[in-house]
């Protein structure tokens, strides 16, 4: 006793100095003696973590350990993984206001194809008749009377033209596909002494002063009838809704001499040489 009251503070520091040593190498090892185990608590959730508890591995050429069940039959205990414990998911829980989840390319249903318009079938192009037929059912040398028996036709409702043939102005219906369809129409007009014909009339000839073209058939009525009164040769060529008044044919050492004549009663001459289309 004597020696520990005379070294005691020696003593004293070994004891320290061995303390600190001793918490370094826990320090470095991880352990911690003054850890408590956790204490398990029944009624804990399933989510908490456990400890996996290793199944014995038997020996090699041994089957597994059986286990007895319920009924008191035997069944084999399936060996779990070393250190794998197999717990629940929870429940997904959806975040208002986020977009749903698209489905991948595999979950994906096959988008439809949009329908197809059907392409329709052309129609067959029918072949337009090579000639058409016409009724001529009257031909005059005084102009108004011509316009006079056009009118009266096309406000029956017949297609109608005036065509020139030399100082003659022909009123003539059509035109029409078939010829049945022309008799038909010729009969309409029997008591004119009719005549059917294929095909179109060639355009007039010659040379003709154009003094005036109207819309209306009534003007250029009173024009040809006024300038037949004073002597000169008038036909009305009448297609494609225009009445032309055409002084003529004239031969060419006529055209200056009646130009003048026609300048002085306040027309104004434009000079048609014939064979020229003037309409359809």
């Amino acid at each position: 006793m004597g020696w520990l009251r005379e070294n005691w503070f020696d003593l004293l520091l070994l004891v320290i100095l061995a303390a600190v040593v001793v918490a370094i190498v826990l320090f470095l090892t991880g352990i911690n003696p003054f850890a408590r185990q956790p204490a398990v608590v029944s009624g804990a959730p399933q989510s908490e973590v456990q400890t996996p508890v290793e199944a014995p591995v038997p020996p090699a050429g041994e089957s597994p350990p059986e286990t007895q069940g319920p009924q008191g039959t035997a069944q084999p205990v399936e060996a779990e993984k070393p250190g794998v414990s197999v717990l629940p998911l929870p429940p997904a829980v959806e975040t208002p206001g986020a977009e749903p989840a698209q489905p991948t390319k595999a979950q994906a249903p096959a988008a439809a194809k949009p329908p197809q318009p059907a392409v329709p079938e052309k129609p067959a192009v029918e072949s337009m008749p090579k000639a058409l037929y016409r009724v001529s059912i009257g031909a005059f040398a005084k102009p108004e009377y011509a316009v006079d028996l056009a009118a009266k036709t096309r406000a029956q409702g017949y297609p109608v033209r005036i065509e020139v043939i030399g100082r003659i102005s022909r009123v003539v219906v059509g035109p029409y596909s078939s010829r049945a369809e022309a008799e038909r129409v010729a009969k309409a007009f029997s008591s004119y002494q009719p005549q059917i014909y294929r095909g179109d009339t060639p355009l007039p000839k010659g040379i003709y002063l154009q003094v005036g073209a109207f819309r209306k058939l009534e003007s250029a009525r009173d024009l040809a009838k006024s300038l037949k009164e004073k002597g000169f040769d008038v036909v009305v060529y009448y297609r494609d809704a225009w009445a032309r008044v055409w002084v003529g044919p004239l031969a060419p050492e006529q055209v200056r001499e009646v130009k003048t004549e026609l300048r002085a009663l306040d027309l104004t001459p434009m000079e048609v040489k014939g064979g020229e289309d003037q309409g359809s």
